[in-house]
């Protein structure tokens, strides 16, 4: 019979067991359930600790405990430790809940720690409710006995959907969703999907039940509130964290812990982690502080999961690690350190606090720098507007799950092309699978991915009738091969006593290492025993001092909803005047002051800039984000490469994009957006891309994916480096030009038709880099309706500091942290070489000194006969004439200057009649320099004698004309060695870098 108790359709079993545990049902529980219990497809969104896991199970648990059994419930999660936790909290619900009721249910975890033997088990008698990960499911698909025991499965729930929503990782679920909706037999599979942040609902639902199929949404509306508390302290925020604000840091922290007992604390990288973790250890105790991350190994990240449950720790450091709804029980205090740009991710990391039905969650954000500010202004006026960013985007679905999937199928048991088409156009990331498209995946597995050559070989054959089986070897493969999660080839960390694995390095750390180091892991020392291919053995360590580890990855980047709040900031609109804004605002105003204007979705802003070494920079400030700024640097750095034949250095980040200059690169900075053009960017990116390790690395990721590289055997996993050559091979295979010599290459290299070579540069373009997105903003800045601006500084704007101190996976160029030409801005104090040789700004050459006067006509080409016996110099030319070592030069056009032995051959070239004095016999004379090529070398001595020099000047007193002055003038521009500031297209020409000698008193 159905007890109903507060609107709760379910017998009285469950009804009574919810009466007993909770006050009353939560408003999307209330709403969800008669949705669920009617079998219907669900997506049930709601913020954190709304009840969204019993919205979605107790009606399922309800049919299980009816009579006669109707089947099995799934849970699939993205996480691991999600699966566990929601195991444990279900057997310890379920016993209580059991009680009252004449059946019993069981339940398991089946995921890549499950023992051999327990899944074993499981396949024989398939638990009641099963909790699994992705991956997990797809094996379990991949067997015989799996199939049996899925084709008892009734509903799956999905939870933290929107974490798997436009990921390959999500198109791999949809399809082996539909493959379980295959094997269920003639019922109909429930899905029931669960998210926080899944935006839009309906793009979100499709995905989750597949394309021909209704879904019902269960919301609640409008965004739970997120109380976000700015933590700025007493010192002004600077453009790099320095050490006054990681102390402000780690004491602010040690109070907020002290006054909640618990607090979770969220950092963006692995080794920030790492660092933070030991900084506080210092302070509070190691008993009472752990790290977590996912370089850690499961037993030690479980055990700090565990710790944090039952307080007996009271800071936990992670990384996204906790992110999504790992139990980590209930806490008051969530921190974020650094810049989060993400509304979703701050949403999802905020809702770890205050995990309870009618509190709103509340973060604790500590920007770093000026640039983190901006952000976490952002941030807050985007959770103001009630932001939720979409998820569930997809254009093409991703060949190598394609492939990784359909050889699964096929392995199943074989079938014509013409029926798996069909089914796998069902997953809606792959409702835009043409039947041309497919036929070429088909045809490519048929050849072993290389056409022509291993026909026939590959992991599927095509046989009479149009009917595809596998080959021998394909169902193992198939089964050790699982997933798209890309391998990062890190080293794994291993107790030498015990064999446990207690985390993983990264390859570059593990190198670098050696026997006898000790390092930090976990917040725990080791010291390094032995190195070995993909391994290093370790043995706890008691020494005070431990270097910190460090992992190299990609940065997620800010994104589109944020990076618009951004521009509305820079906009003006959004502050209010309060401490943190009035901070804000100072950055911003001494930023415009020096720009002009701040750059936005209207107009973009080009600084150039010298370092203290001589050399200049290039900041195109672009607040358009990390992906569409890393596309506009690496098509600008190849365009400057082709330009001046030169590799130069180049980052990205947010808000800009910075190109390093050597010495020899100079141009007007308004040519800098022509480089590149909205028709030709494709184009030229492509070539950009394939000169990185880019596109080869995420080449790998896709043939591993697509099972033509194993990642795993028989005898276990494949090592780093035979992966590495087998990829190598296989390019060389498919994309011959990819690794041809370059002197062999007549022109871009030709990209093939290959689906393997379309995936790898789609990843690189489209989702590594946003390539659309740049594309439509050269086509807004070519009609018009985006401005540029170019402005010459003579040091980096507030604005520029953020790219000039970029972390290191903002770099486009393989060059190091410590080979950085920006690594110059470092101290500033520091004087120039000329400045220092000639003894600073106070330190007049001595033109009255035959040594004084000789230095500035062999730096200056020439000087004026009037200009120099004003400087009192009459004295020292006397001298220097009759030693034949300086000339008096004139002609009937009024020239009179006086030049050095060393320039007069450049004089002769330019006016072979001149008159010199004293005279120099014809044989004793300079051979004549080439009119232009001796024009240049005065013209530029000219600029170097004074701080700016038009071009009326320059053709007084060298007597050229304008047209053959410009072209000299243009000539030493593109050598680098001269500019002219763009603010006035009619002022003086200046020596790059501010070098110009300080001239004698009395000189004009």
């Amino acid at each position: 019979m159905l007890l109903v108790m507060d609107a709760m359709p379910f017998a009285a079993p469950i009804a009574e067991w919810f009466k007993s545990q909770f006050d009353q049902p939560t408003r999307i529980q209330r709403l969800a359930w008669p949705q669920v219990r009617r079998g219907k497809h669900c997506l049930i969104a709601a913020g954190t600790g709304q009840g969204k896991s019993l919205a979605a199970l107790l009606p399922l648990i309800d049919r299980l405990l009816a009579e006669p059994v109707t089947g099995r419930i799934l849970y699939v999660a993205p996480l691991r430790a999600l699966s566990n936790n929601m195991a444990d909290g279900l057997l310890a619900q379920l016993g209580t809940l059991c009680a009252r009721s004449r059946r019993k249910l069981t339940v398991a975890v089946r995921t890549g720690d499950t023992p051999g033997a327990e899944r074993r088990r499981q396949l024989r008698r398939p638990p009641d409710l099963m909790l699994t990960t992705p991956e997990s499911l797809f094996v379990m698909l991949g067997s015989a006995a799996g199939r049996r025991a899925m084709s008892l499965v009734s509903a799956v729930i999905v939870d933290e959907l929107h974490a798997l929503g436009d990921s390959k990782r999500g198109a791999h679920l949809a399809l082996s969703l539909e493959r379980l909706s295959a094997v269920a037999g003639p019922q109909t599979l429930q899905r029931v999907g669960l998210s926080a942040t899944a935006r839009p609902l309906t793009r979100m639902a499709r995905f989750l039940v597949g394309n021909d199929r209704e879904c019902e949404i269960v919301h609640v509306g409008a965004a739970v509130p997120v109380d976000v508390r700015l933590e700025i302290g007493p010192d002004p925020l600077q453009s790099l964290a320095g050490e006054a604000r990681w102390r402000f840091v780690a004491d602010r922290i040690v109070e907020l812990v002290s006054s909640a007992d618990r607090a979770l604390i969220f950092c963006n990288t692995r080794a920030l982690v790492e660092r933070l973790a030991a900084t506080l250890t210092e302070r509070l105790g190691d008993e009472r502080v752990a790290a977590h991350h996912g370089s850690l190994g499961i037993k030690r990240r479980t055990a700090v999961e565990q710790g944090l449950r039952d307080g007996r720790l009271s800071a936990v450091v992670c990384s996204s690690s906790l992110e999504l709804g790992v139990d980590i029980g209930e806490l008051e205090q969530v921190i974020q350190i650094g810049s989060i740009g993400s509304v979703n991710a701050l949403r999802q990391r905020a809702g770890r606090s205050r995990h309870r039905p009618g509190q709103a969650p509340r973060l604790h954000l500590f920007p770093l720098t000026l640039s983190d500010l901006l952000d976490a202004h952002a941030l807050i006026g985007a959770l103001a507007r009630g932001r939720i960013e979409p998820s569930g985007q997809w254009t093409d679905p991703p060949v190598d799950v394609l492939a990784q999937q359909l050889i699964a199928m096929v392995a199943a048991g074989p079938g014509r092309v013409e029926d798996f088409w069909p089914r796998i156009r069902r997953a809606a990331p792959c409702a835009n699978l043409s039947e041309e498209d497919f036929a070429a995946l088909v045809d490519m597995l048929h050849d072993g991915y290389i056409r022509g050559r291993e026909t026939g070989r590959g992991p599927l054959r095509k046989g009479a009738g149009n009917t595809l089986y596998p080959a021998p070897e394909t169902p193992l493969r198939s089964r050790l091969n699982v997933g798209t999660i890309p391998e990062w080839f890190d080293y794994e960390v291993v107790d030498a006593s015990s064999g446990q694995v207690l985390g993983r390095l990264d390859e570059e750390f593990a190198f670098e290492s050696a026997p006898g180091q000790v390092f930090q892991l976990g917040g725990r020392h080791f010291s390094i025993q032995r190195i070995v291919s993909g391994r290093v053995e370790v043995r706890p360590s008691e020494a005070e001092e431990a270097a910190l580890p460090f992992w190299f990855g990609e940065g997620p980047g800010r994104s589109a909803s944020v990076s618009l709040q951004v521009c509305r900031l820079l906009a003006g609109a959004g502050l209010h005047g309060g401490r943190e804004d009035r901070q804000l605002r100072a950055f911003l105003d001494e930023s415009r002051r020096i720009l002009g204007v701040l750059p936005g979705w209207h107009q973009i802003v080009l600084e150039r800039f010298p370092d203290p070494g001589g050399d200049e920079h290039i900041v195109v400030h672009s607040p358009f984000g990390l992906r569409l700024n890393r596309a506009w640097g690496l098509a600008l750095r190849k365009r400057f490469c082709r330009q001046f034949n030169f590799e130069l250095q180049a980052v990205a980040t947010d808000n800009a994009v910075l190109i390093s200059l050597g010495a020899t690169h100079s141009f007007p900075l308004a040519e800098v957006i022509g480089y590149l053009r909205s028709d030709t960017l494709t184009d030229v990116l492509i070539q950009a891309v394939l000169d990185t390790p880019q596109f080869a690395t995420r080449f790998r990721w896709c043939a591993t994916t697509a099972l033509a590289i194993d990642r795993r055997d028989a005898r276990g996993r494949v090592p780093a480096q035979i992966q590495r050559n087998q990829a190598e091979n296989l390019i060389a295979r498919i994309f011959p030009d990819q690794l041809a010599c370059l002197e062999n290459l007549s022109g871009p290299r030709q990209v093939p038709d290959h689906p393997l070579t379309d995936q790898a540069l789609q990843e690189c373009l489209c989702r590594h880099m946003d390539l659309p997105g740049l594309i439509r903003l050269y086509q807004r800045i070519e009609s018009g309706r985006i401005g540029v601006r170019c402005v010459e500084t003579s040091a980096p704007s507030p604005l520029a500091q953020g790219a000039i101190h970029a972390p290191r996976h903002a770099y486009l160029d393989p060059a190091d942290a410590e080979e950085r030409r920006t690594r110059t801005f470092e101290d500033r104090r520091r004087p120039s070489t000329l400045t220092a040789m000639v003894g600073g700004t106070k330190g007049r050459p001595a033109w009255s000194t035959a040594e004084g006067l000789e230095d500035a006509l062999q730096r200056f080409a020439y000087l004026p006969v009037e200009e120099a016996e004003r400087a009192g110099a009459g004295r020292a030319f006397a001298r220097l004439s009759a030693q034949r070592v300086a000339f008096a030069l004139s002609n009937t056009g009024g020239l009179a200057v006086w030049v050095h032995l060393d320039h007069l051959g450049a004089w002769l070239g330019l006016q072979p009649d001149v008159r010199v004095w004293p005279h120099l016999p014809t044989g004793m004379r300079p051979d004549p320099v080439d009119s232009h090529e001796a024009l240049c070398r005065l013209v530029l001595g000219a600029i170097r004698r004074r701080p700016a020099v038009d071009e009326q000047r320059l053709v007084e007193e060298s007597g050229q004309n304008r047209e053959r002055v410009q072209a000299a003038l243009a000539s030493l521009q593109h050598e680098g060695l001269i500019r002219q500031p763009h603010q006035d297209p009619n002022g003086g020409w200046s020596e790059r870098s501010g070098r110009q000698l300080p001239m004698p008193a009395g000189c004009a």
